[in-house]
């Protein structure tokens, strides 16, 4: 898709490359301007399979990828609720097709979307520096730096941290962030299907069909799984959610070693038999830990010339369904903001403008996710018992057992989460303000014009008559 391009092309340098940073660098080098990604990694930071549901995938078919999305993407409508514990079925949360298409665009799971916006980044014209670390981060009011473990310093016009909570730009800007351990592990691991062929019930289990597109959902008493079955069907992912005290646990660790890799031999994540040998199957897991975080305070710096984005400036629970959606919309709303930049006084009113429109966006999204937890890791007793009989209801009766209430509640959720689309958040901010600012600047400026024109006719401001 064409892209709009920018009437000023300035320099950024994005700090992170996973899909914040990458999608960011690849809508910002596409309207025009010049795009240098740090990251200490060797390419894309792994994702793994992911949720993308409507407002993600609406931004990303802007952006041309509708044939990747077609071809790895599967569509998705209903997610089918097991027990951890026994594993019997105990429900679906559907969502109707006839509301979801109101979205605009289509709910699907997809692996690896890093890798996507990693060569649509390079094949872009961005500049990737990658094994470097980012030692030190200067502010100024023209041309902040950078200095990086090899020594180097770079410049650039704005300098972006999508690298994370333990963001280097983050303490830049605010101090030091402060965290406190949630209580639970997320452990992250895929396996080809092909794997599973010798067991025709795992096998069975983890197959997607298209007359039942659903993912997996696991739910017991303070810890619950999804599966995911991505890659036109030959791959099954797990996210397992659990409390440190199950698995390898350790909450004595650093925290630099949150992202390790951990044997299966090492974990006892107490779950149904057939998840129990789906894990077996998996020889390592990625080790996320769930961490408490604060909203940074100020998303820029005094000078707007120092940004933050997506974790850097606010907390994400890892893995959820709208993990990645905040990465992508972030990304859509800045570089939005950005195709309109003329001058360099913009700059920081831009930069404020991004914090202003994401951030009742992040706060919103991060509560709802927050309070999912309380659906999933419900215990056993009249609760569980309400929830479990709505589910089965879903399941047992589907669309005939909606009723106006049922269909009022999705249509709100999708209103409010599904339906919001960041490019047009970004450009109804500018109808809205950014268009204002404009013009009383440059009221401004045709009066300071005026003025000096007079001061040069008439030698002092005090003899200016101003009609």
């Amino acid at each position: 898709m064409y892209c709009k391009q920018a009437p000023l092309a300035i320099d950024f340098i994005i700090i992170g490359a996973g899909v914040t940073g990458l999608a960011t660098a690849f809508r910002l080098r596409q309207s025009g301007h010049g795009v240098t990604v740090i990251d200490k990694g060797t390419g894309p930071s792994q994702t793994g399979a992911a949720h993308l549901p409507p407002n993600l995938t609406k931004v990303l078919v802007e952006w041309g990828f509708g044939d990747q999305l077609k071809k790895y993407g599967l569509p998705i409508r209903a997610s089918k609720f097991l027990s951890m514990d026994d594993g019997h079925t105990i429900g679906h949360l559907e969502w109707r097709e006839d509301v979801l298409q109101e979205t605009g665009a289509d709910y699907l799971v997809m692996q690896d979307l890093g890798e996507i916006l990693f060569k649509a980044a390079k094949d872009a014209g961005v500049n990737f520096e990658l094994e470097l670390t980012v030692t030190s981060v200067q502010s100024d009011p023209d041309q902040p730096y950078i200095t990086l473990s090899d020594g180097r310093t770079l410049v650039a016009h704005v300098i972006i941290g999508a690298d994370g909570p333990r963001s280097i730009v983050r303490e830049a800007i605010n101090g030091p962030a402060e965290e406190t351990l949630e209580g639970h592990t997320v452990y992250v691991a895929s396996i080809s299907r092909n794997q599973l062929r010798d067991d025709p019930e795992l096998y069975e289990l983890t197959a997607y069909q298209s007359d039942r597109r659903e993912y997996l959902a696991w739910t017991g008493e303070n810890r619950h799984a999804l599966g995911l079955t991505t890659d036109e069907g030959k791959t099954f992912s797990i996210s397992m959610f659990v409390p440190e005290v199950h698995p390898d646990g350790h909450p004595e660790d650093d925290v630099t070693l949150d992202g390790v890799m951990v044997a299966r031999d090492k974990l006892d994540i107490p779950c149904e038999p057939r998840l129990q040998r789906i894990l077996d199957r998996m020889p390592t897991f990625l080790r996320k830990r769930m961490y408490h975080r604060e909203f940074a305070e100020d998303w820029t710096d005094e000078h707007g010339r120092l940004l933050l984005m997506s974790e850097a400036a606010y907390p994400i629970w890892p893995f959820c369904i709208q993990s990645s959606s905040m990465q992508v919309e972030d990304a859509g709303v800045l570089t939005t903001l950005f195709t309109h930049l003329k001058t360099q006084e913009q700059v920081s009113h831009l930069a404020q403008a991004f914090q202003e429109i994401r951030q009742p966006r992040a706060q919103s999204i991060y509560s709802k996710e927050t309070k999912a937890f309380d659906t999933v890791w419900v215990p056993p007793g009249p609760a569980r018992d309400a929830r479990d009989q709505a589910l089965g209801v879903m399941m047992a009766e589907g669309h005939k057992g909606w009723d106006e209430t049922k269909l009022r509640w999705q249509w709100d959720e999708i209103c409010e989460v599904f339906g919001y689309h960041a490019r047009e958040a970004a450009e109804d901010w500018w109808v809205m303000w950014g268009i204002l600012r404009e013009r009383s600047q440059m009221v401004t400026n045709g009066l300071d014009y005026n003025m000096s024109v007079e001061v040069q006719r008439h030698g002092s401001i005090g003899d200016t008559v101003i009609a």
